[in-house]
């Protein structure tokens, strides 16, 4: 017994197998893990890939020019933080979610108060705050690697720091919005959007580590997100099945009752006249969301009561349908290891 124990010992503590030459992002439990962690990572991409683009649709209503410096700043940024951390695919994902809610900040505050500089210098500015953030996370490369390759959600507190570097980012931008009441001539706009830009590059600059921290764990929680979607297809399908017939229900009962009542029980745009079936539907569906629009109201005691048990009936619906495919997202006695949440 003595010699077949540490000969046991040995093989139990035995070095897993080598991961992948795709480091963490390509091993996640197996074949089917990956399977689903390749899923999520498309459809997180798709999405992104939408993102980006309705945000260069907009931008370029504003300025032609910073769309496509706003699609090169993603590639490179995005290219650059992929290669000196690829720990996780997710967190490439943050990242370019991340620009382009900066970019439509950007172009916000320039829309507002610096709408007469140019192309050049708004494209100027644009980049600073970026490649702040890259020098400053290539600085802290080290750190932040051992935090990527760390895979785990870090604790509230660094969320304290974020707070304090935001304040004065925010500060800066409000203070722009003195620059219209100001007398001043184009270059000097110019020059005062540029040290703003340069005034917010800084911060990020010394705060590039606690960014790219807050990024990983967006990252993370982005991943578990899309791999517990993969899950609600089903339930969320068949709550949809039924919120369906529900609605087409009470739209046929409110088609039907102005059919065989005396008079329309429905004012449309105004004017007391029978409603469409189609109609029906619609005033069905603005009912049973509790939305309400008002180009269709009800003006007879009896529908008002059967609107009444269809919005009472959609409340009860959303309630215990959101409750059912949430927990139907995580069974009782199976859990994911790989699943960030």
């Amino acid at each position: 017994m003595d010699q077949i124990a540490p000969d046991r010992r040995s093989r139990i503590s035995s070095p897993p197998p080598a991961v992948p030459s795709g480091g963490l992002h390509g091993n996640h439990g197996g074949p089917h893990g990956g399977r689903g962690a390749s899923k999520s990572w498309l459809g997180g991409a798709l999405l992104t890939a939408l993102l980006l683009g309705l945000i260069a649709l907009s931008i370029r209503s504003v300025s032609g020019d910073l769309t496509f410096v706003l699609l090169g700043s993603v590639g490179l940024v995005v290219g650059a933080f992929h290669y000196l951390f690829p720990g996780s695919q997710f967190f490439t994902l943050a990242l370019t979610n991340f620009i382009g809610v900066y970019a439509c900040i950007f172009v916000f505050f320039a829309e507002s108060n610096f709408h007469n500089i140019s192309p050049l210098i708004q494209a100027i500015a644009f980049v600073l705050p970026l490649v702040a953030f890259l020098g400053g996370a290539w600085w802290r490369a080290e750190d932040i690697r051992r935090i990527v390759m760390s895979r785990r959600l870090r604790e509230g507190g660094h969320f304290d720091r974020v707070f304090l570097w935001m304040a004065p980012v925010w500060g800066i931008g409000a203070l722009t919005f003195l620059v219209p009441e100001q007398d001043m001539d184009t270059q000097t706009i110019g020059a005062v959007f540029l040290l703003a830009m340069s005034s917010i590059a800084a911060i990020v600059a010394l705060v590039s580590r606690d960014i790219a921290i807050f990024l990983l764990d967006a990252g993370l929680l982005f991943e578990g997100f899309f791999q517990q979607s993969a899950r609600l297809v089903l339930p969320a399908f068949a709550f949809l099945t039924f919120y369906s017939l529900c609605i087409i229900l009470f739209g046929a009962i409110y088609t039907i009752m102005d059919r065989f009542m005396a008079e329309p029980n429905f004012v449309i745009e105004g004017v007391r006249r029978d409603i469409t079936f189609a109609e029906g539907i619609y005033f069905s569906i603005v009912t049973f969301a509790t939305v309400g629009y008002g180009d269709i109201h009800p003006v007879s005691g009896p529908v008002r009561l059967v609107c009444g048990i269809e919005i009472i009936m959609g409340v009860l619906l959303l309630l215990f349908g959101f409750s059912a495919i949430i927990g139907h997202a995580r069974p009782a006695g199976r859990s994911d290891r790989n699943d960030p949440l």
